[in-house]
């Protein structure tokens, strides 16, 4: 019996028609690819699913209604071939029968050196270096320009990125603390904070790894921003509400810290004309550091996830990366 998969998208879904990864997909099965889902009703989303063994889902999907928990029809299996899945796929069916899995360590290597990268480029005042340069200058005659070796470097999250981060930072030799209530035990070389306080206290540079949940959402504060010395450097490849954007902002302005984010608040986006895109002390990089398209593989890591997950569901074999309840509500 030949193997039909689905992606029903939204009409702003990034699944590709066409390359390497469909062209794998379709050697495995008979493949769909819909994205006129905000066009349909629950119930006609509901029917075309049932009609399909495996449903892939990925940014701009649309939702996966509740119903098919209960009632999957021939549906087998969901490969939630991105990350971020509690937008179209809902808790109900990580608790149904039906098995669901994510990229699960597939973004690690990426989004840990774009955090190296901006950790690198915000101590080494690159940016106020170049816009000096820039302006007809040369050496700037002031700068904070700092060492790895040896600096107390805080890392708020230890999942796989987090734990990627910290392998690609060890050899630098800095003092590296992680906060993460969720992990059992951090590496011997690497000290333990037992609160987000203790962190920022042990900290001149703070790199941000967590998941954005409730609990997690502003969670650095302006009060832990101010525990951070003068010259201290705050990292953010992770989302921009783990931060109160604007006590950082304020802290920026003042010239007191410095920053680079690959995210902000809100929609992710600053306004054009607004102030902090010009602050010598801030690198943004408009969530775009950790993505690849130069000198490619023939597939991203988390396309080949998928695809091996997808052969081991024929194939009867365990899966990886499939979502529980903890895991789906500690994601972002």
């Amino acid at each position: 019996m030949t193997i039909k998969m689905l992606h029903l998208g939204l009409s702003r879904s990034r699944m590709p028609e066409e390359g390497p990864f469909v062209d794998e997909l379709r050697r495995i099965g008979e493949l769909t690819i819909l994205k006129n889902g905000e066009d349909m009703t629950d119930e006609e989303r509901s029917s075309l699913i049932r009609e399909f063994d495996i449903l892939l889902t990925m940014w701009g999907s649309a939702p996966v209604p509740v119903s098919i928990a209960e009632q999957p029809g021939r549906l087998k299996y969901i490969c939630n071939i991105t990350g971020e899945m509690g937008r179209w796929v809902p808790l109900e069916l990580i608790e149904s029968s039906i098995p669901v899995t994510n990229w699960g360590d597939a973004p690690a290597d990426s989004i840990a050196e774009a955090a190296m990268t901006l950790l690198l480029t915000t101590l080494k005042e690159v940016r106020s270096q170049t816009k000096h340069i820039e302006a007809g200058g040369w050496g700037l005659p002031e700068n904070r320009r700092g060492l790895l070796r040896g600096l107390p470097v805080g890392v708020y999250g230890y999942g796989v990125i987090g734990r990627r981060f910290v392998e690609l930072l060890r050899p630098f030799g800095a003092a590296i603390a992680i906060y993460d209530p969720f992990v059992p035990s951090v590496p011997e070389d690497c000290w333990r904070a037992d609160s987000l306080e203790a962190l920022f206290d042990h900290a001149s540079a703070v790199v941000l790894h967590a998941g954005l949940t409730p609990e997690t959402r502003r969670s650095v504060t302006a009060e832990l921003l101010a525990r951070l010395p003068d010259g201290g450097v705050v990292i953010n490849t992770a989302r921009g509400e783990l931060i109160d954007q604007a006590a950082l902002f304020r802290e920026l302005e003042s010239g007191r810290l410095r920053a680079g984010l690959d995210v902000v608040a809100g929609n992710d986006e600053l306004v054009e004309g607004d102030p902090a895109r010009e602050w010598s002390n801030l690198t943004l990089t408009a969530h775009s550091l950790a993505k690849i398209n130069w000198n490619l593989p023939r597939l991203l890591n988390y396309q080949v996830t998928c695809l091996d997950n997808i052969r081991r569901h024929l194939a009867g074999e365990p899966l990886q990366f499939v979502m529980d309840r903890r895991r789906y509500l500690l994601s972002t």
